[in-house]
């Protein structure tokens, strides 16, 4: 029996069929371009508050030193504690609510610091509660945009998402560095604008964004999955698409009433997540990711950016230091731009080869340079003529280390850890990343006191070489896998079945 093959003008059935698959993909990218805006808009205004400390510095010369360095790291030391907390606000709560939970700490963090302008009396405790905040808020942002995407994002564009949250961190900073250009000593209409971006952050979230499927299946909310599943895949038809999706969301022992699961202790809870927190399935992948971070923040990537006005004039670049810190944010938000091309191509091991090698070489040469014009080996005169060096090295420095060191650490956090403790894990391992961020930028002002800055950059690029070895050894490929297959990759088949029934006993 012939098949019977219907045309359209010159269409045939079978061309419709696939013309229809290609404009629902389509609508299927769109949406999630869209949710990946839309979700990682809330961390601009976090953002900010890394770049502020470099902008408001300056107009701030009536601290001492001491001071200083407290009102540019305590945001890094309340940091961890967001993202401690941020994890188990996602994984309890809900991927929104966690968002919703940022915006809030942020706004209230930024008209804090712009109260402090005319509070005169006790500017400085005033200006170190609303940084503590913002940084508070920092770590609370980490997390929940970054799994949001990696679960509703489809596996092909998942490796682009996930590393929107530094590209939207990058686009915070270069929006603080510019309004420091253009504002110059008024940090407190800076404070006010930051807050307004938490404002719209708060609007976005609360008009536009579903919550995530998976998180809805993992509490047993499968009508609401289902529905949001739709939702993302635009379309208000259960299709084949949608109730392929739902099954693979489906958890074992789906029998168990909603009601039941919600009214479990809270103190169950915990003790089952401490009890998964106990299991190679996390313990492995945490020790590589915090060991990523641990580079990453010692290569000095973060730190350049709490001191970038300080910096740039100390590595002895002619140009003006607001302009020049622009042009590095500008520089790095490009790059975060090119880096969502290339991740899709290039795989994370790659980009961050290349990534550490360029800030090893970048680094050593900066110290070089500084280290030549400590000890007079560049006169004075030549100076003006050779200033470009310092800052085409800046800028090399930001691009390359915002292709690889800079998201890719964030990226992992994201897809490495088991569903049921994802927000927990990725939690616990923002709060160590900003751990030694605070570490790294309250010494900074000590350090270059005690090996200048010369010594400084040098230790900054034996740091990023080290790192890079690390990641030649032990940094495995995720690009084009599942996230379950990222999971597995890290148990031997012998431990696999045995962590598997551990875990059946613990849920």
């Amino acid at each position: 029996m012939e098949t019977e093959t219907k045309f359209y003008g010159k269409m045939t059935e079978r061309d419709s069929d696939h013309f229809k698959d290609d404009i629902r993909s389509k609508k299927s990218l769109t949406r999630q371009m869209t949710l990946a805006l839309l979700a990682n808009f809330s961390n601009i205004a976090p953002g900010m508050s890394i770049g502020f400390s470099a902008v408001a510095i300056p107009a701030l010369k009536h601290f001492n030193n001491e001071q200083i360095s407290w009102f540019a790291s305590i945001a890094s030391l309340a940091t961890p504690l967001g993202c401690i907390v941020s994890g188990p606000i996602a994984d309890r709560f809900g991927r929104r609510a966690a968002m919703a939970v940022v915006n809030i700490t942020t706004f209230i963090g930024w008209i804090i610091i712009a109260s402090a302008f005319y509070l005169k009396n006790h500017q400085y405790s005033i200006l170190l509660m609303g940084r503590f905040m913002t940084g508070l808020s920092s770590g609370l942002c980490g997390t929940p945009a970054a799994i949001y995407m990696a679960e509703v994002a489809s596996s092909d564009m998942r490796s682009v998402f996930t590393t929107w949250v530094s590209l939207f961190y990058a686009i915070g900073i270069f929006i603080v560095y510019l309004l420091g250009l253009i504002l110059k000593d008024d940090w407190n209409m800076i404070s006010l604008i930051a807050a307004g971006f938490a404002v719209l952050g708060m609007l976005f979230l609360k008009l536009l964004i579903p919550e995530s499927p998976s998180w809805l299946a993992s509490k047993r909310r499968y009508e609401e999955a289902k529905i949001n599943i739709c939702q993302l895949h635009g379309t208000k038809v259960y299709t084949c698409d949608v109730r392929e999706e739902l099954e693979t969301l489906i958890v074992p022992g789906s029998c168990i009433k909603p009601e039941k699961l919600q009214s479990s202790p809270l103190s169950h809870q915990i003790s089952k997540k401490m009890k998964m927190l106990m299991t190679e399935k996390f313990f492995r992948p945490y020790i590589l990711v915090i060991t990523f971070f641990f580079f990453q923040q010692f290569s000095g990537i973060f730190v350049i950016m709490f001191y970038a006005v300080d910096i740039v004039k100390q590595a002895k670049v002619r140009l003006d230091a607001y302009v020049t810190i622009v042009l590095i944010a500008l520089v790095r938000f490009l790059s975060m731009i090119l880096l969502s091309f290339f991740s899709k191509h290039v795989g994370r091991r790659t980009l961050s080869l290349i990534s550490g090698s360029g800030i090893t070489i970048t680094m050593l040469a900066l110290g070089s340079y500084t280290l030549s014009i400590q000890q007079g080996l560049i006169s004075d005169e030549l100076i003006p003529n050779i200033s470009f060096i310092p800052l085409v090295l800046l800028i090399l420095y930001f691009f390359i280390s915002t292709m690889g060191f800079y998201p890719i650490p964030f990226a992992l956090v994201s897809e490495v850890y088991p569903r049921k403790i994802r927000g927990t894990a990725a939690g616990l391992s923002t709060a160590m990343n900003f751990l030694f961020n605070f570490i790294i930028v309250k010494l900074h002002p000590t350090m270059v006191q005690g090996i200048q800055m010369s010594g400084v950059f040098y230790v900054y690029g034996v740091m990023a070489f080290v790192g890079t070895l690390f990641v030649l050894i032990w940094l495995p490929e995720t690009r084009g896998k599942s996230l379950d297959e990222i999971q597995s990759s890290f148990i031997t088949r012998k431990k696999t079945n045995d962590i598997e029934e551990k875990e059946q006993q613990i849920a």
